[in-house]
């Protein structure tokens, strides 16, 4: 057990922040696991095996560079660093971005944490990796600034061999609201903003009741993908669901 770790948890369980749970997501370390979370940790866990399968040609994580945009506590920047990435996080939430940055210092785990939201004059370097899962609406604050959340997207694609991207339509204060079928909606977003990549589904989670969210990956690389997969890639690519 690293004691550093268990301190850590200890303080966020004497003092639990979200009204239904001790902290937001889940963190990839034992030390944590008693913690209640207020959203559903299957997702997380969800969403990080369909990343990670999607990877699995990879040889190594060793050294890769990773950006996590709206990185919470540091659930998947974790998952990365632990398996040999250097990532910078991106979290602009105190709360959590403190957790995050204390537990980067008792882990010794190469996350370099940014307190304060992802503008496009921080994207000076090129990353493996970037991954932005279900923090677009809160860039585009719902849908009074698609225009500059679009923005910085592309420069994140530009930036990255690989974009991961989530996100979900119509639920939540947060929201985008649409009138078109969500998937469909985010789909042509991706299409429309990340060229020259292409957009492959990857799945559908909830991190809330049955609030869909829906998770795809932008690239012009190998990619590993089942056979669902590809249907549902295909089918979005041609028939351009509604």
């Amino acid at each position: 057990m690293n004691l550093k770790l268990k301190k850590i948890a200890d303080s966020i369980q004497d003092d639990q922040y979200e009204s239904s749970g001790h902290i937001y997501h889940p963190l990839p370390f034992p030390e944590f696991q008693h913690l209640k979370i207020s959203s559903n940790p299957k997702s997380a866990y969800a969403k990080w095996d369909l990343i990670a399968q999607s990877l699995r040609f990879l040889p190594s994580y060793a050294e890769l560079k990773v950006l996590d945009v709206g990185a919470n506590a540091g659930f998947y920047s974790f998952n990365f660093a632990k398996l040999g990435a250097v990532v910078d996080a991106y979290e602009p939430h105190e709360h959590y971005a403190s957790i995050g940055s204390q537990i980067a210092a008792a882990t010794d785990l190469p996350v370099q944490w940014y307190n304060k939201p992802l503008e496009q004059t921080d994207i000076v370097k090129q990353y493996d990796i970037a991954v932005m899962l279900s923090v677009f609406q809160w860039m585009s604050h719902g849908n009074e600034r698609l225009k500059e959340a679009t923005e910085i997207l592309r420069e994140v694609a530009l930036a990255s061999r690989y974009l991961y991207f989530e996100l979900g339509c119509n639920q939540g204060k947060s929201a985008i609201t649409t009138e078109k079928r969500p998937v469909g909606w985010v789909w042509r977003l991706l299409q429309q903003t990340t060229t020259p990549k292409r957009v492959f589904y990857l799945g559908t989670t909830s991190a809330w009741g049955k609030a869909k969210r829906y998770l795809f990956v932008c690239t012009d690389r190998s990619i590993h993908l089942t056979l669902s997969q590809r249907i549902m890639t295909y089918i979005l690519t041609n028939r351009w669901i509604r």
